[in-house]
């Protein structure tokens, strides 16, 4: 599994750094701060979230088996492949935008969650900055309706891949909007206002894939031809990775958010996890 992992980093390396560089939206160094932190979560965080879901969903098979109908299960699975995703896609694309809401709106989950929202510089490896046990509460939710309906492992592996993916490119550091489309499928533009530090746009922009879903429930935020300042929370996270993952656990971080108006107050005034420029 490591093997595998080590084999996609390689891949996302090689593919977006380059990327960032032509169509960067804002100019930083690769190498931006933070970058050893997060490379720490893209290879130990995702085995302890593997661990992670693999352990809760041993407990809920053994607690929620009243709910699993091998019929029904047989029926799904007998569905072509093609509808079996789309139907997995819907059905997981609603939990990961409850989920999400969840963790933003849930002080306890937002101890977790918080994490990843000390977020100063946008790219590619920013998407790894992630909580285990925030990562593990939202797969879960995800996963576990798929599960019980019984999609095949196919089903699970191609949806899974696709979202690990988009993750990357939804955090990268570049300006592509994408037209009339940006209002259907999940871009770059959608993801950065989800962390912008503006008042107008916090818990906002909840959805994974489709930015349909924050439509539907009021929380879309894609303000015409600007792009965020800065990024971040108004509460100080740990610069390294032990101090992140014990973060949440040693105070209950405050669900504030950076205000825009931080982004443009004097230097020695400033929240600590403010960047002015762009950040994945």
């Amino acid at each position: 599994m490591q093997h595998n992992v080590f084999a996609a980093f390689v891949i996302v390396l090689v593919v977006f750094v380059p990327f960032e560089r032509l169509f960067a939206l804002r100019r930083q160094r690769v190498f931006r701060k933070g970058w050893l932190t997060d490379l720490a979560h893209f290879f130990v965080s995702y085995f302890l979230v593997q661990v992670g879901v693999f352990l809760v969903f041993v407990v809920l098979t053994l607690l929620l088996g009243w709910a699993v109908s091998p019929g029904f299960q047989a029926s799904v699975a007998a569905q072509p492949g093609w509808l079996q995703f789309l139907e997995a896609f819907l059905i997981a694309e609603v939990a990961f935008y409850l989920a999400h809401r969840l963790s933003h709106e849930v002080p306890f989950l937002w101890r977790f969650h918080s994490v990843h929202h000390s977020i100063e510089e946008m790219d590619w490896l920013a998407s790894a900055r992630i909580h285990p046990v925030d990562q593990v509460f939202v797969k879960s939710m995800m996963i576990l309706p798929l599960y019980v309906m019984g999609f095949t492992e196919q089903t699970f592996g191609v949806y899974l891949a696709l979202t690990a993916l988009q993750a990357i490119f939804v955090h990268a550091n570049v300006r592509f909007r994408f037209g009339p489309l940006r209002w259907v499928f999940s871009t770059p533009e959608f993801h950065h206002w989800h962390h912008a530090a503006e008042t107008q746009a916090h818990d906002k922009n909840y959805a994974g894939q489709l930015p349909l879903l924050d439509l539907l429930f009021g929380t879309l935020y894609m303000p015409k031809h600007r792009m965020p300042e800065s990024y971040g929370i108004a509460e100080p996270v740990p610069s390294n990775y032990l101090g992140q993952m014990a973060y949440p656990f040693r105070r209950r971080p405050s669900r504030r958010r950076l205000d825009s108006s931080a982004a443009t107050a004097p230097q020695e005034t400033r929240p600590t996890n403010v960047a002015v420029g762009h950040q994945i």
